[in-house]
């Protein structure tokens, strides 16, 4: 896909701007970054999230999506991704109140910026 090219990192920057993070999946869809068995891919959890209401399925997919911009950052080699990828920092972080909260957004708005870099420098041409 040629979307993965150094060229088109702002396009990827520009839509996770516009899109609040959505087109991560997307992007994740290119970078092959979903596995078989994971949680997201059991269509009855869904369904539940659904049926309890909306609130518990947008809990769900803002998870997800910070799943797979985490994979997506380990995948194109962004610096501290083995600190992100651990789900401590994100869990300590969504529970300590005002403090924790704004690390929360720093951590979302640094793995979001840089792989966007990462784009940039080229390290999703391998993946093409």
């Amino acid at each position: 896909m040629t979307l993965l090219k150094r060229k088109f990192w702002w396009f990827w920057l520009l839509l996770n701007i516009i899109t609040g993070s959505i087109s991560n999946l997307f992007l994740g869809a290119l970078l092959n970054v979903y596995e078989k068995g994971a949680w997201y891919t059991k269509w009855y959890y869904w369904v539940l999230g659904v049926i309890f209401g909306l609130f518990p399925a947008l809990i769900m997919l803002i998870v997800l999506i910070i799943d797979v911009t985490i994979k997506i950052a380990e995948k194109l080699e962004v610096p501290g991704s083995e600190f992100y990828a651990l789900p401590y920092p994100w869990i300590v972080s969504f529970i300590i109140p005002i403090v924790g909260w704004a690390v929360f957004v720093v951590m979302l708005v640094y793995i979001n910026l840089w792989y966007a870099v990462k784009l940039l420098q080229g390290k999703g041409e391998k993946y093409i």
